[in-house]
């Protein structure tokens, strides 16, 4: 019984940051393109700013031609977020 409540937490945790990795990629993707600020996606950035550790905050933010960055910390977060997710999995598949 509780082996079967443990896997569904890990589960999902599991789901949770695999939701919030999406969210981060498709972010990435549309901080490239550079229709952030038609968008009115500025303040979604500068919150989610706050949930970005501070050892990468800031980092790999490259210009594109497209007029927009590449966010690398967002990327690295949301690249972590996708690991942790498929172990997360394993982990509730072991558990049961």
């Amino acid at each position: 019984m509780a082996s079967a409540a443990a896997s569904r937490v890990f589960r999902a945790l599991a789901y949770l940051c695999r939701a919030a990795a999406v969210v981060l990629s498709a972010l990435v993707v549309v901080l490239c393109l550079g229709t952030a600020t038609n968008l009115g996606l500025v303040s979604i950035v500068m919150g989610l700013n706050d949930f970005v550790p501070t050892a990468v905050s800031g980092l790999l933010v490259i210009p594109t031609p497209l007029g927009g960055a590449f966010r690398g910390d967002f990327f690295l977060v949301a690249v972590f977020l996708f690991v942790l997710d498929w172990g997360l999995m394993r982990a509730s598949s072991a558990v049961r």
